[in-house]
């Protein structure tokens, strides 16, 4: 068990629909002292009303509505209150500007490791002048435990695609902690497998399936270099895109067929935690938490904790101590 515990914090998260939904009322039942769920429009949560009912249902279910308040905006004096900010797509990317405005002894949460996030999403040199740790959860920590998840995840964007994982030969390109336990499911399920850490050490197999599970990138990975090999000894392949990018124009190019046929959002896996039900999501929401209230407490992080603190130079940086 985690044991989450922000009493007396003031925290930030993000209001939205769906499982994540749950994260102010986590933040809640976790005795912080007051949790500002922040709201922001968008194509796929065009209704603020809707978000704030969706989140405040929970609360309400577990009676702890009244220490959350929703709104798309927080003063920027106010500010100056927080004690714990969750980095999450209504929050934004925690700027400069941003973290200017918050006190010295605050925490920034990423609520991913940084391998999972986009280079942009942390100013951590402006973190590291004002003095403010920056806290991300270990997904291996037995109450978290995601990789397997993520491992489950892109075995059902296979059989979306109509990968028969029985037989097929896949080749898994992936620079990310899911190689092993996405290897390992596929084997057990009789595919013959491959694990590269990089497009160009592919080997010039004839592979059934590719799939791409890599780290975001300001570049896709999947250039017009890889693919032109792949075009030239697996034009059959079907290209799976569970994480990082492909140059989807060059794949139209040499004949290459995607999946998923819309391209994931950039930094986002290609299907949602929350396919596989409320309790990985959870899990995740619970140790991005907790990871922030050790840092912020000075608890030790790193090793086999719940989350280590992170620096400048993500997603290559070392977890260090807190």
């Amino acid at each position: 068990m985690l044991d989450l515990d922000l009493s007396g914090l003031t925290v930030v998260v993000g209001a939205t629909t769906g499982y994540q939904a749950v994260t102010a009322t986590v933040a809640a039942l976790a005795n912080a002292s007051r949790v500002v769920a922040l709201t922001r429009i968008s194509s796929r949560h065009p209704n603020l009303a809707a978000i704030a009912d969706a989140t405040l249902a929970f609360a309400k279910h577990a009676k702890v509505s009244e220490r959350i308040e929703v709104t798309n905006r927080i003063d920027s004096r106010r500010w100056q209150d927080v004690d714990l900010v969750t980095y999450c797509l209504q929050v934004g990317p925690i700027s400069r500007s941003l973290i200017e405005l918050l006190p010295s002894h605050a925490v920034v949460s990423l609520m991913a490791e940084p391998w999972e996030l986009r280079p942009d999403v942390v100013d951590f040199d402006a973190c590291d002048e004002a003095g403010i740790k920056v806290a991300a959860p270990n997904l291996s920590h037995p109450a978290i435990d995601l990789l397997p998840e993520f491992a489950r995840l892109c075995c059902i964007l296979l059989d979306e695609a109509g990968v028969d994982q029985r037989t097929a030969r896949i080749a898994i390109v992936c620079d990310t902690p899911c190689a092993p336990p996405l290897e390992h499911r596929l084997r057990e399920s009789g595919a013959r497998v491959g694990v590269f850490s990089h497009p160009v050490l592919l080997t010039d197999d004839a592979w059934d399936v590719i799939v791409v599970a890599m780290r975001p990138s300001d570049k896709p990975p999947m250039d017009i270099n890889s693919l032109g090999r792949i075009a030239r000894n697996s034009r059959q392949a079907l290209l799976v895109q569970f994480s990082g990018g492909i140059d989807r124009s060059a794949a139209s190019y040499f004949g290459l067929r995607v999946w998923p046929p819309k391209r994931p959002t950039r930094g986002q896996l290609a299907l949602p935690l929350d396919v596989l039900g409320p309790g990985p999501l959870v899990r995740r929401l619970t140790g991005g938490l907790k990871a922030g209230e050790a840092a912020y407490r000075g608890a030790e992080l790193g090793g086999n904790s719940v989350g280590f603190l992170v620096k400048a130079g993500f997603p290559t940086a070392g977890r260090e101590r807190a």
